[in-house]
């Protein structure tokens, strides 16, 4: 599970800034949307507001960043190490950029980040944490291989830190000399799904579909039946001389009831996934990622869930991870989103995140319960539209003045 991630210095973010997943002190809903856990208790779901151009992409960028950094190959890395840093600060090309991330696995927590100055590793540590007890497992001190020291833990290793370049991360030798805990935290970052909903495909939901075969293929109808959209079954052909990234390129069919002249179901009409609503082929695009993360406890990011889709199912979605029958795994959702009405579901404020631009540029990544004299019921969403908390655009100063001018033509 994920606890928390930092960063700074990337793209539209300056400094550094802090999201976690821990909880707060507040006890409301705590039984269906935080879980408790040898490191304290965590929440199982968090939601990002802001104005268009705001920097709620730019902060999935980033955790997205740091993962296809930790998975690449030693030739993309070193390409990789030339970050987007801030670009409006001079001094934002002559400072690092940063990212860690701290999380929760086999009972085991780490804390894992590195700093990156012109196309260099700066910095790199993994710390592991059981009970109370935090230990060192290998730091990196500057770019050199000579500054990296590693703990007993990594002596397999030790032998492989004079590979390690100065444009590559030492956590790739690690784990490819099979060191235990650094492939546990590569396993983590491959675990972790991160998605763009205005550019995914179908491809997850189809190599979902491809490992589960039958329960699959009836877990993910039965989410699009609740979402009514009236699909009684689905065909996938995979034809042998199409290659893609997974192996094959995928004919997806959906089949719908087909009626005679009094409207009686006569048989089925079959026709492509992409003869369906816009809405419809993102609902098949999340359907397997947002199932397999719910089976298996994984943590899966998703920008602008609630684009083309109807605010029913992204509460749907919601409930799903804030459950306990839905989500027996503990897995967990971050989301961005501009859906306000969810500020008036059952969500705690420790789950509201804002994201709010200055006037140089520079997004901020603040949470709800960084403001004192907040009550439990408090209307979150009039509160939230009327500006108190920030991160709303800033349109009334324009409409006002808008306003007086059509009255002054109008006069005229």
């Amino acid at each position: 599970m994920l606890i928390g991630f930092s960063f700074k210095n990337f793209m539209s973010f300056y400094e550094e800034n802090v999201f976690t997943m821990q909880a707060s002190s507040d006890t409301k809903f705590s039984e269906l949307n935080t879980v408790q856990t040898n490191y304290g208790e965590l929440i199982k779901s968090a939601f990002i507001f802001g104005t268009n151009g705001s920097g709620k992409t730019n902060f999935i960028q980033a955790i997205s960043y740091m993962k296809n950094l930790v998975l690449s190959d030693l030739n993309l890395q070193s390409k990789l190490m030339y970050t987007k840093h801030f670009a409006f600060q001079e001094l934002a090309r002559k400072i690092p950029t940063a990212f860690e991330v701290a999380f929760v696995m086999n009972d085991i927590m780490y804390e894992y980040g590195f700093e990156l100055l012109d196309g260099k590793v700066n910095k790199e540590y993994l710390y592991e944490k059981k009970a109370k007890r935090k230990m060192p497992v290998f730091v990196r001190k500057s770019p050199d291989f000579d500054d990296i020291t590693l703990s007993k833990e990594m002596a397999n290793v030790q032998n492989l830190i004079q590979n390690t370049r100065q444009d590559t991360l030492f956590l790739y030798w690690a784990n490819g000399g099979n060191n235990k805990i650094a492939m546990n935290v590569y396993r983590w970052f491959e675990q972790i799904q991160i998605f763009d909903t205005n550019n995914i495909t179908t491809y997850p939901t189809l190599e979902y579909l491809l490992l589960k075969k039958d329960e699959g293929k009836k877990n993910i109808l039965n989410l699009l039946k609740t979402a009514d959209t009236n699909i009684l079954d689905f065909d996938v052909h995979t034809p042998e001389t199409v290659i893609n990234e997974f192996g094959l390129v995928p004919d997806i069919n959906t089949k719908h009831h087909f009626y005679n002249e009094n409207w009686k179901a006569s048989g089925t009409l079959s026709w492509p996934i992409d003869f369906e609503s816009s809405g419809t082929q993102k609902l098949f695009d999340l359907a397997g990622p947002i199932i397999d993360a719910l089976e298996k406890g994984k943590v899966i990011f998703i920008d602008e869930i609630d684009s083309r889709l109807h605010p029913l199912l992204v509460r749907f979605f919601v409930m799903m991870f804030n459950s306990i029958s839905k989500n027996p795994n503990d897995a967990q959702l971050i989301c961005n989103t501009h859906d306000a009405l969810l500020l008036d579901e059952d969500i705690r404020r420790d789950q509201i995140y804002f994201t709010e631009k200055n006037e140089y540029g520079v997004s901020q990544l603040y949470a709800l319960t960084d403001f004192k004299g907040i009550r439990k019921n408090s209307k979150l969403l009039k509160q939230y539209l009327v500006g108190s908390f920030g991160a709303t655009p800033n349109i009334r100063e324009h409409l006002m003045s808008t306003s007086f001018q059509e009255v002054t033509n109008e006069s005229e």
